[in-house]
């Protein structure tokens, strides 16, 4: 009888998805102390990043393991990206209450922290710097690529944007994150942050 080779495209791909959802189901439980939030994501999209690069054979040791290296630095750039855009959604409550071009303002800052935070954590994933560096790098990169940030931006946003679709929208979605929509997100935006980091 002839044995089934390991090594194609079918069985590949399996391992590929099955790696997805075991890496969505590890971030989303490091994510739940929510302070943990910063070192996961960093963790994830240099998992992913390696992955494309063809580096990776055990996604969820490698994880871990950047878990343990990149927690304290991580959790830093987390806790002011956390504590200014919680500022920034207090000041966009109130901004129906405030002068037109104040809201424009307001609106310009949210977007540009949207632009740092799609950044960051990739960056810490991939290079050694110190807290601020990482944030300008963010800032920078983000503005110089666009036509990059923008979808980027977009992709992870889709829960966002399904929140103020309505319950059903919701109720589609949740199944699909809880699954493999955060390593799935990871993976489509580690993508073009490659085409990004080999500028650099």
């Amino acid at each position: 009888m002839k044995k089934i080779s390991v090594d194609n495209p079918f069985f590949n791909w399996m391992g590929t998805i099955g790696d997805f959802i075991l890496l969505n189901i590890v971030f989303l439980l490091t994510c739940i102390p929510v302070v943990t939030i910063g070192v996961s994501l960093t963790s994830l999209y240099r998992v992913m990043i390696k992955r494309l690069l063809g580096e990776s054979a055990y996604p969820v040791k490698e994880y871990f393991r950047m878990i343990r290296k990149e927690w304290k630095q991580s959790t830093v750039l987390w806790l002011i990206l956390l504590v200014s855009g919680g500022v920034l959604a207090f000041d966009i409550f109130f901004a129906r209450n405030m002068p037109r071009g104040l809201n424009i303002c307001i609106g310009v800052l949210a977007l540009l922290w949207g632009f740092v935070c799609t950044y960051t954590f990739p960056l810490q994933g991939q290079y050694q710097n110190t807290v601020g560096n990482t944030l300008k790098n963010a800032l920078l990169l983000s503005i110089a690529n666009l036509h990059f940030t923008i979808p980027m931006l977009l992709v992870n946003a889709i829960p966002a944007i399904c929140i103020v679709l309505g319950d059903f929208v919701i109720a589609m979605i949740v199944p699909v994150y809880v699954v493999v929509g955060f390593s799935l997100t990871a993976w489509v935006n580690s993508f073009l942050l490659m085409r990004i980091f080999k500028k650099i």
